[in-house]
């Protein structure tokens, strides 16, 4: 017997939103269950491995954590001005300081409304980044929530002067590695092999970068924070559950102090704007999962995919698809899926599931 969360999944098929899905539940310690459904590529069936470019997933799980890592050796300070560590951005300030926070909140200021195109838009990659750093905000740092990838673009950057190294590199040895995700990279998949490999949409070929911009960037040489990673369902459980254990690492220590955890839970947006954030991830929006507790944090790609971990109810939950139609239904449904599965991981006692209600 399958739950409601597999017609959902089902109808999306049929209907032309996803090729296929990919669900895990875990709390603290293990995998509870999972679930696939449909294809990762032509005639390549979905599963919890199948490698998947996870687009602006990559802010919060890559971005946000190298820099928690980083704050937690004391190499940045998040209140600072980010010009402190960019001082080559060259536009004005008209509004005052922009600080680090501020970037991984989006209310820096710097935004594409009424613009016809982003204005850092290049062809080329490095072009492109090198732009990010010419154009002014449009609004005063705190004032405007405005979503954009311009954001993650210079804290990408952020991270490799104040690491030394490149994004990649960095995520890759402080990051991955720690946490035994074996399948997670920054730039391309760590494999060829297309047997592993999910095609999400505005694609050609399976293991490829859905972010234009990213995929610019990357392509040119350089390193996006926006977007660009690849990861597996399975290697994105081993995330939530580092962070369900306050960022203790499976063979001992911690990738960051328990306390640091805050910077990722709390609700840090100023009260006048409209949705709850934390640094790299939402805390409350449309989206918010109904089952869910107040203790949540999530993030969304736009080609299909959302990574929940509640706190409260000590439990994450990886929804990873290859979107192919409607954005909003596909997102509503990656909700509706996680707050079906929260529901039914705390009605009964854990270790006291039917095996055979979550076979697939």
């Amino acid at each position: 017997m399958h739950g409601e969360w597999a017609k959902i999944i089902g109808d999306e098929i049929a209907d032309g939103v996803i090729n296929g899905a990919a669900l895990l539940v875990c709390d603290q310690e293990r995998e509870l269950f999972t679930y696939t459904a449909g294809e990762a590529a032509a005639g390549i069936p979905m599963s919890c491995d199948t490698i998947i470019d996870i687009a602006s997933v990559t802010k919060a799980v890559a971005t946000a954590t190298a820099l928690l890592i980083c704050r937690s050796r004391s190499m940045i300070d998040f209140d600072a001005p980010f010009t402190r560590y960019l001082p080559d951005f060259s536009a004005p300030l008209p509004g005052g300081p922009v600080t680090v926070r501020d970037l991984a909140l989006h209310i820096s200021g710097f935004s594409h409304e009424n613009q016809p195109k982003r204005q850092y838009f290049a062809e080329d990659g490095n072009e492109l980044l090198r732009n990010t750093l010419r154009f002014p905000p449009l609004f005063p740092p705190q004032e405007h929530f405005e979503y954009t990838c311009w954001n993650y673009l210079l804290l990408g950057q952020i991270v490799e002067r104040i690491a030394g190294r490149p994004l990649t590199e960095f995520c890759r040895t402080e990051l991955f590695e720690p946490l035994g995700m074996v399948d997670s990279s920054l730039g391309r998949p760590v494999t060829d092999d297309p047997a592993r490999l999910a095609q999400t949409c505005g694609t050609d070929v399976p293991g490829k970068i859905s972010d234009f911009v990213a995929f610019r960037i990357y392509r040119d040489g350089g390193c996006a924070g926006n977007a660009g990673m690849f990861s597996t369902a399975r290697d994105l459980g081993k995330f939530c559950r580092m962070l369900l254990q306050g960022g203790r690492l499976p063979g001992g220590g911690r990738l960051f102090p328990e306390a640091q955890l805050r910077e990722l839970t709390a609700n840090a947006m100023p009260p006048h704007l409209p949705v709850k954030r934390s640094f790299g991830w939402v805390i409350r929006d449309v989206y918010h999962p109904e089952s869910a507790s107040d203790q949540i944090i999530y993030h969304s790609g736009w080609s299909g995919q959302t990574l929940y971990i509640d706190f409260g109810l000590r439990l994450g939950v990886v929804v990873l698809t290859t979107r192919r139609g409607d954005y909003e239904r596909a997102k509503r449904d990656r909700s509706r899926i996680a707050s079906l599965l929260l529901g039914k991981f705390t009605a009964k006692e854990k270790k006291g599931f039917d095996k055979d209600e979550f076979r697939r």
